[in-house]
């Protein structure tokens, strides 16, 4: 059963982020190579990307071998969607969009078995070993590994913010800087003085009830201000990386 290295590092002192990065379409290769150049954790884009159930097993199963986090970005609270990426083995979940307590409470149950939550317990599956392993043993495992991280993105999340943040179960709140901008009205300025302020008030409060933070960047710069800001967790999508090699090559030898 599997051993989620990310939640084992967040209950710690977090000297060094997490780095992970952002992958939405079918490639084991690419999950192997950021593995092998250092990341922590590969997250499986299935609200923006296209990846089938089959994809996500297989990109899985290479971030296994490949010693890296596999994570899920399903495409809402559905429980629907965050059972079928939890069956894949899933080591935790991303969730788009949790803009209240009602949300974050059942993200947590679709996620954890009972006694925790409600999610369906198939033991044929992968995540349960194909059934290999005593039941009662596979859920408290189950349990105790899983992830989860919802997304705090909008103004609604924003005004509902202590009432999520207190919700059982959440151990990672992540902050998407340019969605937070659009609900605010401010249209993808992530530099503005109000969304930066509502950003700095999600991380305080995060910290108050003692849940982790993650935000997205678009470059290493962001990266590194993020770093220096105690952000614990800090992700990036792939396709940022792969256009400035490009470009960096391409100004280069033309």
């Amino acid at each position: 059963m599997f051993q989620n290295k990310l939640k084992e590092k967040l209950t710690k002192n977090i000297e060094e982020p997490a780095y992970g990065i952002f992958i939405g379409f079918p490639s084991t290769q690419l999950i192997e190579m950021a593995a092998y150049n250092g990341f922590d954790v590969v997250v499986l884009d299935n609200e923006h990307g296209l990846l089938s159930p089959e994809n996500m097993e297989h990109m899985v199963i290479a971030s296994e071998n490949a010693g890296i986090t596999p994570l899920v970005r399903v495409t809402s609270s559905n429980p629907t969607a965050i059972l079928k990426a939890m069956d894949r083995v899933a080591h935790g979940v991303h969730v788009p969009q949790v803009d209240s307590r009602e949300e974050a409470e059942q993200v947590v149950a679709a996620v954890k078995y009972p006694p925790m939550g409600n999610r369906g317990a198939a033991f044929s599956m992968r995540a349960a070993k194909y059934g290999t392993v005593p039941v009662p043993e596979y859920l408290a495992h189950a349990n105790n590994e899983s992830l989860v991280c919802i997304h705090i993105e909008s103004k609604e999340a924003v005004d509902n913010l202590d009432e999520i943040l207190q919700v059982p179960g959440i151990d990672m709140v992540y902050i998407g800087p340019t969605d937070l901008s659009v609900s605010l009205g401010f249209n993808g300025d992530t530099e503005h003085p109000e969304v930066q302020k509502q950003v700095k008030r999600i991380y305080q409060s995060a910290k108050k009830y003692g849940v982790r933070v993650g935000m997205h960047t678009k470059n290493k710069q962001g990266a590194l201000q993020l770093k220096e800001s105690g952000v614990e967790y800090i992700g990036l999508t792939v396709t940022s990386l792969i256009n400035k090699g490009f470009r960096t090559y391409i100004e280069a030898v033309k």
